[in-house]
């Protein structure tokens, strides 16, 4: 069985004072997938899989970010995915800190049913894809400018190991399959202390969430901490104010796209930001001539 799964994956956080730190302290980075189709599973599954009588089936499943579950609700506005930095680092005499991170939660949801042939019930089959149950560490390095710096940039090999989940439509039937281990690579992703106008940050205490995909928070994580990854100290096309949103490239084989810093709830915060577009009352985050906007989202009525 051949097997291989691009996930937008990401890394992101939230704050402190505009002052420079020394220690970064430990706490989870939040993200939200761009939405650009480079977001997918190639799988080949061989006859059998979802029934005794299906048949084989090769398929190109494109995904999209699916809001993580959260309690307290919503405290994590529109991320798909968290990492979390697993202690404290202490920037040296070059201004370098290196801290061990893990992905706790990766949700993404399919764009389409998959057809299934050879089963009894509806022949459309629902996939979504989150963190399996183990994950290995990865480190992340992050470097600043000076001592007096409130932001710098930072790299990782962001190693994560997926779950897919098919749910057959009207019996809820469900079947499961674990993938290889993937890494992104991202390299001289820029950091502030804390974000800019429109960022998400959660300080009021730990917060669980749901970890396997199925809406349900399930994991306690710390909140979000001194280290602001996707943001920049630095003002951007677009961005008068800093600190400014600034898209992380990853990449993967076969594949490049843009993460970004996830989006508020449009329920408790107000939308800032330009280069806005509104679709089926909510808005989305868009790139426009080098222009990136944090605006908030509507948030789901069930996740």
């Amino acid at each position: 069985m051949r097997k291989t799964l691009y996930l937008g994956l990401v890394l992101s956080l939230a704050a402190l004072p505009a002052l420079a730190d020394n220690t970064i302290t430990a706490g989870i980075d939040i993200w939200q997938t761009k939405n650009d189709g480079n977001t997918y599973a190639d799988v080949t599954l061989p006859a059998g899989f979802f029934c005794t009588t299906s048949a084989a089936l090769a398929a190109h499943i494109a995904l999209a970010g699916n809001p993580v579950a959260t309690n307290p609700s919503g405290v994590l506005g529109a991320t798909d995915t968290v990492i979390e930095r697993l202690g404290d680092t202490t920037f040296n005499a070059n201004n370098q800190a290196t801290v061990n991170a893990i992905v706790r939660a990766a949700s993404f949801k399919s764009t389409s049913p998959i057809t299934v042939t050879g089963c009894s019930g509806s022949s459309l089959w629902d996939v979504t894809s989150s963190a399996a149950p183990t994950q290995s560490a990865f480190p992340i390095t992050i470097t600043r400018p000076s001592s007096t710096a409130t932001g710098g940039t930072f790299s990782a090999s962001v190693t994560i190991a997926p779950r897919l989940t098919f749910t057959q439509q009207g019996t809820g039937v469900q079947r499961t399959l674990d993938q290889s281990s993937i890494t992104f690579t991202t390299s001289g992703a820029e950091w502030t202390h804390q974000p800019g106008s429109g960022g998400v940050t959660y300080t009021g205490g730990s917060v669980q969430i749901d970890t396997d995909g199925n809406g349900v928070p399930d994991t306690t994580v710390p909140h979000t901490s001194n280290f602001a990854a996707g943001w920049s100290p630095y003002t951007k096309t677009g961005c008068s104010t800093a600190p400014c949103p600034a898209p992380i490239t990853h990449t993967a084989p076969s594949h490049l796209h843009y993460v970004s810093p996830p989006p508020p709830y449009c329920k408790t915060v107000t939308p800032t930001g330009t280069a806005v577009t509104t679709k089926s009352a909510k808005t989305t985050n868009k790139f426009a001539t080098q222009q990136f906007a944090i605006a908030c989202v509507a948030q789901p009525t069930a996740q």
